[in-house]
């Protein structure tokens, strides 16, 4: 199931990719439902204008929906997409399904996280206090292809973010490929105040985390002789973020560079290209250069860098910080997808209305479309 947005693309690599993303990642749900339980992951309700959700269908993937939108800018006026609600009503409707469903989740997800902070020996069996003083952020992790090579560096990082700073923040190692059931992932995840992973399909499991979480999409290096380069956008979501879009969540984005590419290394530049475009039949470096395949390092000072000056000052409710304020805790490597934020009141031509539309803003960068 979560390796679904690049099945075919990994057959023909010299096919139209893009094409193939739209089709492979359509992951449907089709639920009944004659009205919107006001229950979820946390104490909010809610907004009570959603209207009742009656044999809709859903996809996980949306490729063509960001194509075809206009160019954005900070705080762009009201268009078609920038109005679009469906992720956020589903995102409403699977959280308050989940709920009426399993009364006792929210029970599960505080024993879980609490179970998870012990395995990290940061608290032990005697501990009393409340688990959301903590926060716990997921590095997902894949077996068969785009394994984070060193993801162990990054959760060090973190580690020592509550080691040596005493910060209250665990990171753990996510692997949808490693669990054995729909409510293993479920659990995985609900217990979650961010998830931090390179662009793909186990990245859509972030829809199930609680209110408010933090998503980190990492955008693969991608340079301009092969293609893919709308899993690196950063001028509107890419095809992953459109999940996220105008929902509760936050949803950042950082660039990967060259330095994340564990081919070639020692090349001249003159002789890089020629490198990872290399194919023979004791090397066939092209093949494993292609962003659907290919193995990553990250840096762990730009995780460990978003996950304390964005991630642990969060509040539960939401981080009602100024815009302008949260945006410029991290450098331009990072790309505001979607983020919870005060205007100060100033919507600019955003619809008045509650929970979530006021504070989803969107600061992308302009400047990635000119590049292009």
């Amino acid at each position: 199931e979560d390796e679904d947005e690049d099945e075919d693309e990994d057959e023909d690599e010299n096919g139209d990719e893009e094409n193939r993303v739209e089709q492979d990642g359509n992951q449907v749900v089709h639920e009944k439902a004659h009205s919107i339980d006001k229950q979820h992951f946390g104490e909010e309700e809610f907004d009570s204008t959603t209207p009742p959700i009656e044999d809709v269908k859903y996809t996980l993937w949306s490729g063509s929906a960001i194509r075809a939108g206009p160019e954005r800018r900070e705080f762009a006026p009201p268009t078609k997409f920038d109005q679009c609600q469906d992720w956020r009503q589903l995102r409403e409707f699977l959280l308050s399904n989940i709920v009426r469903h399993y009364p006792s989740i929210l029970d599960d997800f505080a024993s879980h996280r609490r179970q998870t902070l012990i395995d990290k020996g940061f608290i032990d069996e005697n501990y009393r206090g409340d688990t959301k003083e903590w926060k716990i952020v997921g590095l997902t992790q894949r077996t068969y292809r785009r394994t984070w090579l060193n993801l162990s560096e990054s959760i060090d990082a973190c580690d020592k973010l509550h080691n040596v700073s005493q910060h209250k923040v665990a990171c753990i190692e996510v692997n949808v490929e490693k669990t054995k059931s729909p409510m293993e992932q479920l659990l995985l995840h609900g217990k979650l105040d961010g998830l931090v992973g390179v662009h793909g399909a186990q990245m859509t499991q972030a829809i199930l985390l609680p209110r408010h979480a933090h998503v980190l999409e990492l955008l693969p290096w991608i340079p301009d002789y092969i293609s893919g380069n709308w899993v690196q956008r950063r001028s509107s979501p890419t095809p992953l973020g459109i999940i996220f879009h105008n929902t509760d969540l936050n949803h950042l984005g950082y660039s990967l560079v060259r330095d994340s590419v564990p081919l070639c290394e020692g090349e001249e530049e003159e002789n890089e290209k020629k490198c990872f475009l290399k194919r023979t039949r004791k090397a066939d470096n092209f093949k494993k250069f292609l962003w659907p395949r290919r193995n990553f390092n990250v840096n762990p000072e730009p995780i460990a860098q978003y996950i304390e000056k964005v991630v642990i000052p969060s509040a539960a409710s939401g981080d009602m910080t100024s815009c302008e304020e949260i945006t410029g805790r991290l450098d331009k490597r990072f790309v505001w997808y979607n983020i919870w934020c005060d205007d100060g009141g100033d919507n600019k031509g955003h619809e008045k209305r509650s929970f979530p539309y006021n504070y989803a803003k969107h600061f992308y960068d302009v400047e990635d479309e000119r590049r292009k």
